[in-house]
């Protein structure tokens, strides 16, 4: 009995090994496998994905280099004012509208005319954002542009090859945003991707999170 036992604990222990080094291993290798930055390619739509304005600066430039002839804008859910934002707001801080603050930015960047399309209403995901934008779509098979953070780049390819399987899609990076391939020695990018790792494996399981959760 003390035998079986004993070669239980060993294996028990063996497993725990061998597991912490294939954790090990997928961590080390995972910040490369996160990485996507398609090359540009013309598309009917540049789509800068909701999150990051920066992505929106990237979309710009893709269209001032003619990639695209309508940059489409996402109407993801709008968060109610912190209240600190509130008081940045009494301090005189800009409180623009989404329009003012576009029609701001965009001569900035060196451009008159800029053809944007929005679509959707309300989405808190990227799997919500990519529904909304298939309903806009109605079926039509398009080329698209997708613009996007390093470290959201993956996931947003899988999700929106999933939900449109018939439209090309072309996943850009921002600069803004990149990680080391050592990901685990920078306290940022430690961060970043660790509540990556854990949205991108939500997804494979089947989770979404959907603006209706937050009602119920």
């Amino acid at each position: 009995m003390g035998k079986l036992i004993r070669l239980i604990l060993q294996m028990v222990g063996a497993l725990t090994i061998l597991g912490a080094l294939a954790t090990f291993i997928l961590l080390a290798f995972a910040g490369s496998w996160m990485k996507v930055n398609d090359s540009p390619i013309k598309a009917d739509y540049i789509l800068p994905l909701a999150g990051d304005q920066h992505r929106m600066l990237k979309a710009i430039e893709f269209y001032k280099q003619g990639y695209a002839p309508i940059i489409l804008i996402s109407n993801a859910l709008k968060r109610p004012p912190s209240p600190l934002q509130q008081l940045h707001w009494e301090m005189g801080y800009p409180n623009y509208s989404r329009e003012e603050y576009y029609s701001r930015l965009i001569p900035l960047l060196g451009i008159n005319n800029i053809q944007l399309e929005e679509f959707g209403h309300g989405h808190i995901s990227t799997m919500e954002e990519a529904e909304a934008l298939k309903k806009h779509l109605k079926g039509k098979n398009k080329r698209l542009l997708i613009v996007t953070s390093p470290y959201h780049a993956r996931r947003a390819k899988m999700i929106f090859m999933e939900i449109l399987p018939d439209c090309d899609i072309v996943v850009a990076s921002t600069e803004i945003g990149s990680f080391k391939k050592k990901w685990w020695t920078d306290q940022i990018s430690a961060q970043t991707l660790v509540m990556e790792f854990a949205k991108t494996l939500h997804y494979l399981l089947g989770g979404v999170f959907r603006s209706t959760d937050e009602a119920t």
